[in-house]
């Protein structure tokens, strides 16, 4: 596994409306390399089973999430982030996933997607939405003097200029399964609710 290229699977989705832009890393290596998903995984951003992003933004929204591996599950989300204003993408269009792991530490030897140019091409968004520090990390790469300014620590709010542009970031309480270990449920409902708030 250590030897297989890991090339991202999706196209950034953002709809004419968005403001927010999510941006994740990369989906697991399922999804990546074979594209052998589980019945209950949906082929989509934050889409693997174990993840609970799609069951924070449902208990956020009200609407009830399914959760399968079909074309109806997909539009779904995609209306979800329609109604919000939000659009998605990733940072990282191509890694190793060392050992076929997909926690950030196992992400070697990355390639990032042009943030840079997906921001340009979309000038009516203004703010980022992290789903991780790891992808805080990244982003100090693109941005114009390759550094967040804090705004919040407590909320966990940022700027940062890209083409010479200010952005507000929004670090997220991970919700990949290995980092939800030291935050609370409700922690992150509260956080979720405020930046997802319609």
């Amino acid at each position: 596994m250590t030897n297989t290229i890991s090339t991202h699977p999706f196209e950034p989705f953002i709809p004419e409306n968005a403001t927010k832009l999510i941006i994740g890393t990369i989906p697991p290596y399922r999804f990546c390399v074979n594209g052998e998903l589980f019945n209950d995984d949906v082929r989509f951003y934050y889409g693997s089973r174990d993840n609970e992003f799609w069951d924070l933004i449902s208990k956020v929204t009200n609407e009830k999430i399914v959760r399968e591996n079909t074309e109806q599950a997909i539009e779904q989300r995609k209306s979800i982030l329609k109604k919000l204003g939000i659009g998605i993408t990733d940072i990282i269009e191509t890694c190793y996933h060392i050992n076929g792991k997909s926690d950030d530490g196992s992400l070697k030897i990355i390639k990032q997607k042009d943030i840079r140019k997906l921001l340009k091409n979309h000038p009516q968004i203004n703010t980022l939405i992290y789903t991780s520090t790891f992808v805080k990390s990244q982003m100090n790469t693109v941005g114009d003097k390759s550094y967040h300014t804090c705004i919040d620590k407590n909320e966990r709010t940022f700027s940062l200029i890209i083409n010479g542009k200010e952005y507000k970031a929004v670090v997220l309480y991970s919700p990949s399964p290995n980092a939800l270990r030291g935050v609370l449920e409700e922690t992150r409902l509260i956080q979720y609710k405020k930046v997802f708030a319609i």
